[in-house]
């Protein structure tokens, strides 16, 4: 059996009374075992003197295949950077690019506490992100992009109907469970603009059938919207009218509804992932969370793509989405404890993980981090309570201990079991590649 004990921390535990105590916290084979632990030895202890310990947090929108297009695509237009970049950058990928670009999204998560992620991907060479997550001992959902409706006057991607179907098929049947059961698929219809009837139609049996979840954007701009308005329609009750108005469904953006739309998520139980720097980038909206969570719907939080945001930092997304809302709503928008809950049980809750992950409970998976309090940023942290200094105080460098199923990925700072050198290095010479190939080389 192996055995971790983190002690001396003040333990943060998400846990039903959200207790925040002194106590030292005993792991054993990948499970919580005792909150608090009065035990003194263990294969391996961790001193977390003036650090809090938390869960770890869990981020419900990401595209890890984007990585490597950080950068590559500033101060456009939404429907710019779509046509004139993601989709020739995602076109030209390869089975080495997807890989080296999953491999330094999920680093840049590890290190900033991110311990479970819902991502979507390209629509081809998704097996290697799997293979990342299942080598880097990552716990997630993802799953290749479904999309079977061509945009006229784009480049965008595109595949028929049974092509989507067979692929994200043969996926599931591969990954789901993979990982010591770290590892789900999602199925992930890209959005109603690229999604025919159809194509929704088979997913949602299939997604029914199994259990699986369904990952998509929604709502996500006023081009979107316009759009669908001239039809006589709107995101929302297009996907009601498809039956997709499901709880197993979460939902990134979410930017352009209406009360009544707010009511469908809220009676169906279906789920909202908040990408606030994604957002402001594109110059998309502020959605209106604050409504949401009043009306009882759930949202967690995402960083979205590398391209949309420039990191995959869950500390940047709680602080603002601690600080857009205030203007319209007020100074208690949303309070700091709300911010902390969305990035961790609320995160949990969308994934149907709740009862695995999101708290630090006694037989629950140790998916934990820890968090350094000296920083100068943070001084003096005997002034304010801890949830408004995770979300408006503390940095992802602070982060100093990294657990995943039992496993250290980083202790002290620093990583235990990746050389992120190698790692870089990979990822700089497969952006080369795939930016020659998409014809964007300077």
């Amino acid at each position: 059996m192996k055995s971790i004990l983190i002690k001396n921390g003040l333990v943060v535990t998400m846990d039903p009374q959200r207790r925040v105590l002194s106590g030292d916290v005993y792991i054993e084979d990948g499970i919580i075992k005792e909150f608090p632990s009065s035990r003194k030895k263990a294969d391996s202890v961790i001193d977390a003197t003036n650090q809090l310990v938390l869960p770890g947090f869990i981020q419900t929108h990401i595209h890890l295949n984007q990585t490597l297009f950080r950068g590559l695509s500033e101060d456009l237009r939404v429907e710019d950077w779509l046509r004139l970049r993601i989709w020739p950058l995602e076109q030209a990928h390869d089975v080495d690019s997807v890989y080296d670009a999953a491999r330094l999204g999920i680093a840049e998560m590890i290190r900033s506490g991110t311990t479970c992620v819902l991502s979507n991907e390209t629509i081809y060479h998704t097996e290697s992100v799997f293979e990342a997550m299942i080598e880097m001992g990552y716990r997630g959902f993802t799953g290749k992009i479904m999309m079977d409706r061509w945009e006229p006057g784009t480049e965008m991607l595109g595949e028929t109907t049974e092509q989507s179907i067979k692929e994200s098929q043969r996926l599931l049947n591969k990954f789901h469970g993979a990982g010591n059961g770290r590892i789900g698929y999602s199925f992930c219809p890209r959005g109603t603009r690229n999604i025919t009837a159809s194509l929704w139609g088979e997913v949602l049996k299939i997604s029914q059938e199994n259990g699986i979840p369904i990952h998509s954007h929604a709502a996500d701009g006023p081009t979107q919207t316009a759009r669908l308005k001239k039809r006589g329609l709107s995101e929302i009750r297009f996907l009601e009218s498809v039956g997709a108005t499901i709880p197993n469904i979460v939902l990134a953006h979410c930017i352009c509804i209406d009360e009544d739309e707010r009511q469908i998520l809220a009676r169906n139980d279906m789920k909202v992932t908040h990408c606030p720097s994604a957002n402001l980038k594109a110059s998309l909206g502020i959605a209106k969370i604050p409504e949401m969570l009043n009306e009882g719907i759930n949202v967690s939080l995402g960083a979205d793509g590398a391209p949309a945001n420039n990191n995959l930092d869950i500390f940047m997304e709680m602080r603002l989405a601690g600080l857009i809302h205030k203007p319209r709503c007020g100074p208690e928008a949303i309070p700091a404890r709300k911010i902390v809950e969305m990035a961790t049980l609320n995160g949990a809750q969308a994934l149907g993980l709740e009862g695995e992950v999101g708290s630090i409970e006694s037989g629950k998976y140790a998916d934990m981090i820890t968090i350094d309090r000296t920083g100068i940023h943070n001084q003096p942290y005997v002034a304010s309570d801890v949830y408004t200094q995770l979300v408006y105080q503390h940095k992802a460098n602070d982060v100093q201990t990294v657990i995943i199923d039992g496993d250290i990925l980083l202790k002290n700072g620093r990583f235990t079991q990746l050389d992120v050198t190698e790692i870089n290095r990979h990822a700089t010479a497969s952006v080369k590649r795939v930016m020659q190939r998409a014809e964007l080389v300077p």
